[in-house]
């Protein structure tokens, strides 16, 4: 298990979340979402990588279905 808010995140999915900051968010609340969303993808303890682009910037039902098929698989509990 990962110990509360430490992320790791390889280096082309930090250098396209800094893109997305300066390019695509609206405003604080995007940076916040998706910041909740790495912390919680981030459970793991494993890196973060260009993979989990689409769900970090998703809705949080992704999140939820990404969750559900990592329990299945026995890789969180």
């Amino acid at each position: 298990m990962n110990p509360k808010d430490v992320i790791k995140l390889d280096v082309p999915l930090f250098i396209r979340l800094l893109e997305y900051a300066r390019e695509d968010a609206k405003d604080d609340m995007d940076l916040h979402r998706i910041t909740e969303n790495i912390i919680d993808l981030s459970r793991t303890g494993e890196v973060l990588g260009m993979i989990d682009y689409n769900t970090i910037l998703g809705p949080s039902e992704d999140l939820q279905e990404r969750y559900q098929l990592q329990r299945r698989a026995g890789i969180i509990k």
